[in-house]
């Protein structure tokens, strides 16, 4: 009988085997950040919850760019062509022109004719907000500009919030541009008492960020005190005249209640009688670092910087200080500098006395912080004249 084989016969299988195309690295990539066909509930969930993450990141990341880097690009980019305009200026030196008489702001009809530094003028041809132009030469070059209106009866009215957020041409930007203070007047033949001229400070060194050499810096590696002495003046000119000052100050002040006292040298525009004078100037020596012996005297037209000084981190607080620099106009027939004795002769007032109490007047929250308290005013009374 013939042998069989009895090993099972194996039935082909005529199924065609199921085939999956191999998916792409950018199909992958989106399939496991959003929600896609076949997903559980949880796995929807926890797309949502990434995706949402991930955009808030971009978000956050752009937004510190534009901030920190190209914020200070577009200052540059918007200042740098009305510093060649003034460098290449070739006109005349004076020009004559009609501008609105003072008190009849409202009306077309009445104009006088005034002289007007011809450099200036082109640039008061391109906003007529323009009043005059900043130098601390080559730190600071800027045109200042000044946010007024006058309502029916002639009065000055105005605020100060439209140049922190709009450049010279009034777009709008968050960088914001030089201004002058809208309380105080500039015309042919007169200045505020006290002219007070505001500015955001950048990071890379636009408007008024060089100011804060004025102060100490451990992170900058600048001496603040032989900064003073290498930049002790002030050039500030009107759409009229010239103007050279003398720095006499620099302070620190709290604009915020909660901080402790509030030193309001914005409410000082206009001098009232040489009390206030005098009293306003001791309270500004009272608060500042340095003493460079410039005396004062009631009659003599004052210059403020104002910007937001970060440096002074205070009870969970650092945007309500201000640094600021005060400068004295310098008179007729005086030297528009200052001499090489003069300048060795400045004070550093920035320690504490024997006692380890403070030289200058801060407020409450910094004397907490530090632990000490004011000593009382050291400064020459000669500063002030018959003080």
């Amino acid at each position: 009988m013939p042998e069989f084989d009895r090993r099972p016969v194996r039935k082909p299988n005529n199924r065609r085997r199921a085939y999956r195309r191999k998916e792409s690295f950018v199909v992958s990539v989106l399939r496991g950040l959003f929600p896609w066909k076949g997903d559980s509930a949880a796995d929807v969930v926890r797309k949502i919850i990434l995706v949402c993450s991930l955009g808030l990141i971009v978000w956050a990341t752009a937004t510190m760019v534009d901030f920190y880097v190209l914020r200070d690009i577009r200052s540059t980019e918007e200042m740098q062509p009305l510093i060649d305009l003034l460098e290449n200026y070739t006109g005349d030196d004076f020009y004559d022109m009609p501008i609105p008489r003072s008190g009849n702001q409202g009306s077309d009809n009445e104009h006088e004719t005034v002289t007007v530094i011809g450099q200036y003028l082109q640039f008061y041809e391109l906003n007529d907000d323009f009043v005059g132009w900043l130098e601390i030469y080559p730190i600071v070059q800027y045109p200042v500009y000044q946010s007024v209106v006058y309502n029916e009866a002639g009065v000055r009215v105005g605020c100060n919030d439209f140049y922190l957020n709009h450049n010279h041409e009034r777009n709008p930007t968050t960088n914001g541009t030089i201004f002058a203070d809208w309380e105080g007047a500039f015309t042919p033949t007169e200045r505020p008492h006290n002219t007070i001229i505001y500015g955001h400070n950048l990071r890379t060194k636009n408007l008024f960020q060089p100011l804060l050499n004025y102060r100490p810096n451990v992170t900058s590696g600048v001496d603040s005190f032989e900064f003073l002495k290498r930049n002790p003046t002030i050039q500030f000119d009107t759409l009229y005249e010239h103007g050279h000052y003398k720095i006499f100050a620099v302070f620190q002040s709290n604009v915020d209640e909660p901080l402790g006292e509030v030193f309001d040298y914005w409410n000082h525009v206009y001098f009232r009688s040489k009390s206030h004078f005098d009293n306003f100037m001791a309270e500004i020596l009272d608060r500042s670092m340095y003493y460079t012996n410039v005396d004062l005297e009631y009659g003599d037209e004052i210059l403020m910087l104002s910007t937001c000084d970060f440096s002074m981190f205070t009870n969970g607080d650092y945007t309500s200080i201000r640094l600021v620099i005060a400068a004295r106009r310098v008179r007729d027939n005086e030297f528009a500098g200052f001499t090489e004795a003069e300048i060795d002769a400045f004070i550093d007032n920035r320690g504490s006395n024997a006692d380890g109490q403070l030289n200058r007047r801060m407020f409450e929250a910094y004397y907490n912080m530090r632990g000490r308290q004011w000593a009382g005013r050291n400064w020459n009374p000669n500063y002030i004249k018959d003080f």
